[in-house]
């Protein structure tokens, strides 16, 4: 040793060298929902030329009647694999508890290891898969006149457990069959995901909400002496009764009333009258529109042939009159020397005799009025 101290003679030393062992088939990658391939995993390599690759080395038993169609390998440069796929004829669908069996392939041999060690046939290992599943749901609508209730239902089929809606207007729940209230109708996506902790499934559904109803309607802003005024409908939604009332002793209960004519009292150069649609829908919702409409005794346009602009009230502009329904408007003053004093495209703009606040003299001045 180090020390310069010889060993004894006859001195010796146990050990014990154990027999090779064949590679034992005990590992299988995660199985998924549903599934078509399983693959096996060894701690040793196994040689490639032994596996037949129609999957004869393998037999699948369990409660279903999918079998194993092919054996695929990715073997290294010195033709070794340590994983094997079998490729299956059908998914795994049904619930229950499976076994690969290994057995001699057409190739009169079972799996050999690399260290010529067969596997031996008959060995197994086990398995397990859970239903497939489906969020297929069912709802029932209860409308309502502010608000829609929407009730969802999941049969939870296959061992479901978990629940997760997406029912649009930022609700979401995990109940199996939730209700969910909208205030604001229309169209409605909604999803659901379902799991029993080992298969999943996802599907989606629109829901028009279309008992919702909203009473328009458009009417004239001006309404002239002997000239129909006529309103039209614009409301929106399953409408099933109208009910016009147009302020002047006269109702429809039509979608499209016949035009209204308006007499002013006599002395009267304006009046406003208010038009309204109720409209209503089958459950019994309603829903009204007011629009407020202008008579007027004139829409004769006419300029006055003087004015006296001294701020007492009377006469103290000079501007086209009653030209509300006159478009392309263009009325223009001028002096006695020909020079444009006031110009407008608004015929409610009125000249008051002033050019920059700086009042004009009296006398003769000239007006042109354009419109169509």
């Amino acid at each position: 040793d180090d020390c310069g101290t010889p060993l004894a003679v006859a001195q010796e030393i146990l050990f014990t060298v154990s027999a090779i062992q064949p590679t034992p088939m005990d590992s299988l990658a995660m199985v998924t929902c549903s599934p078509v391939e399983l693959k096996l995993v060894f701690k040793n390599n196994i040689r490639c030329n032994t596996i037949a690759t129609n999957g004869s080395d393998f037999v699948l038993s369990g409660p279903t009647g999918s079998r194993i169609s092919s054996a695929a390998t990715s073997c290294d440069a010195t033709g070794f694999t340590k994983a094997i796929t079998l490729r299956l004829n059908t998914p795994i669908q049904t619930d229950g508890n499976y076994r690969i069996n290994l057995v001699n392939g057409s190739d009169l041999n079972t799996i050999i290891d690399e260290c010529g060690q067969s596997t031996p046939a008959g060995s197994s290992i086990s398995f397990s898969v859970r239903d497939t599943v489906s969020a297929a749901f069912t709802y029932r609508v209860a409308p309502g006149c502010i608000t829609d209730t929407i009730s969802f239902a999941h049969d939870g089929r296959n061992g479901v457990n978990t629940w997760r809606w997406a029912m649009d207007d930022n609700k979401i729940s995990g109940l199996q069959s939730p209700e969910a209230y909208y205030t604001r109708f229309g169209e409605k996506r909604i999803s659901l995901i379902v799991s029993n902790g080992f298969c999943a499934d996802t599907t989606e559904q629109q829901i028009m909400l279309d008992n919702g109803i909203e009473a328009k309607f458009t009417a004239p802003i001006i309404i002239c002496p002997a000239e129909p005024a006529s309103f039209v409908d614009a409301s929106t939604g399953a409408i099933s009764s109208w009910q016009w009332n147009f302020g002047n002793g006269f109702a429809s209960n039509t979608p499209t009333p016949t035009p209204q004519s308006y007499q002013l009292p006599p002395n009267t150069r304006e009046l406003r009258y208010n038009v309204s649609l109720v409209i209503g829908n089958l459950i019994g919702c309603f829903d009204t529109a007011v629009v407020s409409v202008r008579a007027v005794s004139s829409c004769y346009i006419a300029v006055p042939g003087a004015f006296t602009p001294n701020n007492d009230g009377l006469n103290d502009y000079l501007y086209p009159l009653n030209a509300f329904k006159a478009t392309d408007l263009s009325f223009r003053v001028f002096n006695r020397y020909g020079q444009m004093v006031f110009s407008t495209a608004d015929w409610n703009e009125k000249w008051d005799g002033t050019i920059k606040g700086k009042a004009q003299a009296a006398g003769t001045y000239v007006w042109t009025l354009s419109y169509t």
